[in-house]
């Protein structure tokens, strides 16, 4: 039994099934609200909230479509979940292209009534904690205003034309960049903002694991398969799902997500049937995956079918103009909890803009956490930096690295793989004539 009982309006023209299906809902720690036409059912949306709505597809001239469409301008919709003795593929697509998160095809037993209701429970906890996230911390969209640098302009431009799509994106960059901000940023400015924003890692599960995971399973699949399990594809159903690191998935998951991209459908591991799904792909890397398709470890059509609108993230030590805001950003957020903000003297922030940041914003936002924890409220001194930021010139792999060659080298590698200029400046957040300057002063072709 789950602390929260799923709030259902349910929907039904047949009296005989509005009662027993009721009374079976109460039995699973359902709160249900009966209604006998669309019309009672609109009536109820507008004066209640509700976790789920489990619907006929047919009542007399109207379906579960017309409730559907009724609740698409909802701040947060409810799930909708179509009950239909007319069960087919043609109306499964419909019904999910129109908004509905399943479909449950009559006749259907206890077992399979648990089982929808357990997905759509995991649904809903992840609705209310993506909604969390933005009532506690404001749009994630914030993180990427305020900047004063072209490359953070750009990225702002970016999530404003990509949002509206539908589009798949592949976000590119070195670890700590904010790929992941820059996803849910997308994701919080498009029309499935009121829907899950699912996130999986691809490093961190095994070959096995991956599959079972982003697809799910059924029951006895594999050794450990005691019950059916929900993937993060049906998981993020109308919403987004973010993979992050993508070119770490297996040839065998590439293949099966390169399937998805095509048809739009998933098979759960152990399964032949095909699940129609609504999801959004935004994937990211910090992986030359043009590289990785010529060696062979990535499918060639699946980088292309990723690579529909591509965004390169450009690290921090090629940015520092906004290195003093992201300062301020960070300032306040770990500083909400004391009387006074910590104010960082010329000398310390000297010391910062000076450092190259191989962590990236990730690596100054720990730096910043650490300021403000030991800090006590009072202004602090350079000894109160990390000595890894104090160190100047970095050390890398026993040779001095200074910030003209770091910058030189990565002009160089953007030029490697982008000859047009304009294309290559804009992957490095510069203007080409800044971009011809730079070839001169470091002698690059």
């Amino acid at each position: 039994m789950s602390d929260t009982p799923l709030k259902i309006l349910l929907v039904d023209d047949d009296p005989n099934i509005l009662r027993t299906l009721s009374l079976s809902l109460k039995l699973l720690d359902c709160k249900v609200t009966p209604a006998s036409s669309v019309a009672m059912a609109l009536q109820h949306l507008t004066s209640d909230d509700f976790d789920l709505i489990l619907t006929d597809f047919r009542m007399g001239e109207k379906t579960g479509v017309d409730i559907i469409r009724a609740t698409k301008d909802f701040q947060i919709p409810p799930v909708v979940v179509v009950i239909t003795a007319f069960a087919s593929i043609e109306n499964a697509v419909q019904v999910t292209k129109e908004g509905a998160f399943d479909y449950l095809p009559k006749p259907f037993t206890t077992a399979q009534l648990e089982h929808l209701l357990k997905k759509v429970r995991l649904v809903v906890s992840l609705r209310r904690e993506n909604q969390k996230l933005r009532d506690q911390g404001g749009s994630v969209h914030e993180y990427f205003t305020g900047f004063t640098s072209i490359a953070s302009h750009r990225l702002e431009e970016f999530v404003q034309k990509v949002s509206p799509t539908d589009s798949t994106v592949l976000l590119i960059g070195e670890s700590g960049t904010g790929k992941s901000e820059l996803a849910r940023a997308i994701h919080e400015k498009s029309k499935r903002h009121s829907h899950p924003f699912v996130t999986v890692n691809c490093t961190s599960l095994a070959e096995n694991l991956f599959e079972s995971e982003i697809f799910g399973h059924v029951k006895g699949s594999f050794t450990g398969a005691f019950q059916d399990k929900v993937g993060k594809f049906e998981l993020a159903n109308h919403g987004t799902l973010f993979l992050d690191e993508i070119g770490d998935i297996s040839l065998n998951g590439q293949l099966k997500l390169l399937r998805f991209l095509q048809e739009k459908v998933i098979e759960r591991v152990g399964s032949n049937k095909s699940i129609y799904v609504d999801t959004r792909i935004i994937g990211a890397t910090n992986k030359n995956l043009e590289k990785a398709v010529k060696e062979g470890t990535f499918r060639e059509d699946l980088y292309y079918r990723l690579n529909v609108l591509e965004c390169s993230l450009v690290p921090l030590r090629f940015r520092k103009e906004d290195i003093p805001i992201l300062i301020q950003k960070f300032l306040t957020k770990f500083s909400s909890n004391s009387a006074t903000q910590v104010k960082i003297p010329d000398d310390v922030l000297k010391v910062l803009l000076d450092y190259s940041w191989p962590g990236n914003i990730r690596e100054l936002s720990n730096v910043i956490e650490r300021i403000v924890l030991l800090s006590n409220g009072k202004d602090i001194d350079i000894s109160d930096l990390p000595e890894t930021v104090r160190h100047k010139p970095e050390k890398i792999s026993g040779e001095l690295v200074t910030l003209e060659r770091l910058e030189r080298d990565y002009i160089e590698k953007v030029l490697a793989t982008e000859s047009n200029q304009e294309r290559a400046a804009h992957i490095l957040g510069i203007t080409t004539v800044t971009l011809w300057r730079k070839r001169k002063e470091y002698g690059l072709a």
